[in-house]
């Protein structure tokens, strides 16, 4: 869930309860948004993360890493004027207020004690970072709040501190009382109204996804008034919430991560319920929320890749797709080629017909049987002679495009086509080995393009290739071919300190009943597993009529055929990876079913595999096949 007021509440006490007595070493402020202090506690240095990024507003203890920019912001300088070297007396957080207040007391340049205190305000996207001296002025903050943008509450330097208007919601106490003396801790106004919604504004620190899971939990349909519950109902409600407000007061907790059927952290609260069936524990608030964005920011920067990789691949298909189009318009252009020579050979044959500076004529057309009257356009600046001539150079032109793009449209096709695969395993990347094998593929193919150019330029007759050589061919002089010999040596030097990358490792699973299935992350790797690694007699998986990842499927020791289960496991792995290339053509109108991720799979004996000479990687042909139609799943078990 959000970063709640009971959330705050909770964590303020654990943070208090570790870092009193502690002091502030050191503060670095890794990006506009984010404040890490590292804290000296019991000869051990901890890190306490601040960030007010509306997409991540948090506070906790952390242990990862975080790059520092050269010159620190002014706000850093700040922090550090005042704080370094502070001791931390308290850490609060009041009433319930998504506001966590650090309390620390440092010496001035005059060696005189002085108090300070440093407000959280974790609120979404009016989040802020104030720092206040001992009389409640602010020294400075992270965001400056003027008069333009707030008439009611500046947050400025030299300003009084106010903390933000209270809501008029009964505290967790005062709504353990009411559920002590047998009431629901719902406000009077609120008892026409769905009890998640009531609850959520009737308790202070109480958040949207908290409310509903007490609801959830009491067994109440969410749809129905509070005043239309039954009596039942109410005492459940009431049991649940009299539950939960003790915990909240007595500190009694058991921080959890929810996570979505896909493994992404969904959300994190402090206390478990138990309608999830994926959900992780751990002992602190503080852990808790540093591990569920840290597994949070891993998909956020493997989607930030992968979208500038799509960036990158799009644009490819696109002026591919641009490329065939162009093509075919050329071979369209190209059919009209007998049409040309037609009117050209018409016209030299009523050239005493044409009237001068006519814009058309009108006669038979002596090519259908019977002659039908044919009306021909002219331009009118030129005599009839000059007119054929330009349809027969139309001609020419038009059959020129026309045998040249049959060729064009064939390569086209099969660009668009391994680009739309590049894109599909772009869509199925799930780690950042995904990622690097798919940065690697598109290093090689750029490397082919650039050899395959100047290749063409050389071949073209490259006017540069020949200078400072004699006209033998070698090189003009002893220094020349001496400062040649330095380069290459150069260069063979460069390429040796260069560290290799090491090979990426394919996809490896292994099925229920102990079969092991291969999958290729990028199609330099489905080569390489089709035609190197797997033998002849492994089963070879692909997605019908779609681009997708090569699946093998090994064979056991004298087996004819595979078992029945780890045929459909692998070929619902295949479809797991083409799932973003079915949703496309769904919305095409070429797919399945909306919300259903099923799809055809060939599957053959590797041996029926064949390479199509000279196409790009991935790209095969093969036969003698069968089919099965499976939903996308990942098998359970990754080697």
């Amino acid at each position: 869930m959000a970063f709640d007021g009971i959330t705050a509440h909770i964590l303020a006490n654990e943070l208090n309860s570790l870092l009193t007595g502690t002091r502030i070493d050191k503060v670095f402020q890794p990006d506009r948004q984010t404040v890490v202090m590292h804290i000296r506690a019991n000869g051990r240095m901890e890190k306490l993360l601040i960030s007010v990024n509306p997409s991540s507003v948090r506070m906790n203890m952390t242990s990862s890493d975080r790059e520092n920019p050269k010159m620190p912001p002014s706000f850093c300088m700040l922090l550090r004027k005042y704080l370094s070297g502070a001791k931390i007396e308290s850490v609060s957080c009041p009433s319930y207020e998504r506001i966590i207040e650090i309390k620390a007391s440092n010496t001035d340049e005059l060696h005189d004690s002085k108090t300070y205190t440093l407000i959280c305000e974790l609120m979404g996207r009016y989040s802020n970072i104030i720092l206040v001296n001992q009389t409640g002025k602010i020294i400075d903050s992270l965001v400056h709040v003027d008069m333009s943008v707030n008439r009611y509450r500046e947050v400025m330097p030299a300003r009084i501190y106010d903390y933000p208007p209270t809501q008029d919601k009964l505290t967790i106490e005062q709504a353990l009382s009411y559920c002590t003396d047998g009431r629901l801790p719902i406000k009077d106004e609120e008892f026409g109204r769905p009890a998640d919604k009531a609850l959520l504004d009737s308790v202070k620190g109480m958040s949207p996804s908290l409310s509903r899971r007490i609801v959830s939990k009491a067994g109440i349909d969410d749809r129905i008034p509070v005043k239309s519950l039954s009596s039942a109902e109410k005492d459940s409600l009431l049991n649940v919430c009299s539950s939960l407000f003790e915990d909240i007061t007595a500190f009694s907790i058991k921080p959890t991560i929810y996570f979505n059927e896909d493994s992404l952290p969904l959300e994190f609260s402090p206390f478990f319920f138990n309608d999830s069936k994926d959900a992780s524990h751990y002992e602190s608030m503080s852990e808790t929320i540093d591990k569920f964005y840290e597994s949070k920011d891993k998909f956020i920067d493997l989607d930030r890749k992968k979208h500038i990789l799509s960036i990158t691949i799009d644009s490819a298909l696109s002026h591919a797709v641009r490329k065939l189009q162009i093509h075919e318009d050329d071979l369209k252009e190209g059919a009209k080629a007998e049409y040309y020579k037609k009117c050209g050979d018409l016209i030299l044959a009523n050239t005493y017909r044409i009237e001068e500076h006519a814009s058309s004529f009108t006669c038979e057309d002596y090519y259908e049987d019977p002659p039908k009257p044919v009306t021909i356009k002219l331009d009118p600046v030129m005599d009839p002679s000059s007119n054929a001539q330009e349809y027969y150079k139309r001609f020419r032109k038009a059959k020129r495009k026309s045998s040249l793009s049959e060729d064009y449209i064939a390569s086209d096709k099969e660009a668009v086509s391994y680009f739309r695969s590049l894109r599909a395993a772009v869509a199925a990347a799930y780690c950042e080995e995904d990622i690097l094998a798919l940065n690697q593929e598109l290093s090689a193919l750029a490397s082919s393009n650039a050899k395959a150019t100047t290749s063409a330029s050389t071949s073209q007759g490259n006017p540069n290739r020949t200078v400072g050589m004699a006209k033998s061919g070698k090189q003009a002089s002893r220094a020349m071919r001496e400062a040649a010999k330095r380069a290459a040596q150069k260069n063979r030097e460069i390429s040796q300190r260069k560290p290799k990358q090491a090979a990426l490792s394919y996809r490896k699973y292994m099925t229920s009943d102990g079969y092991e299935i291969l999958s290729g992350r990028n199609n330099i790797q489905n080569d390489e597993l089709t035609f190197k690694v797997a033998d002849k007699n492994d089963w070879w998986f692909h997605i019908k009529g779609l681009p997708g990842t090569h699946v093998i499927l090994k064979s056991h020791k004298g087996e004819v055929f595979p078992s029945d289960n780890a045929v459909l496991e692998a070929a619902s792995l295949a479809v797991f990876f083409s799932k973003s290339i079915m949703v496309e053509e769904h919305s095409e109108g070429k797919g399945s079913r909306a919300g259903e991720v099923k799809a055809e799979v060939d599957y053959c004996p590797v041996s029926h595999v064949k390479k199509i000479p000279g196409a790009k990687p991935g790209m095969v042909i093969y036969e003698s096949y069968y089919s099965v139609l499976v939903p996308a799943k990942e098998p359970g078990s990754q080697a």
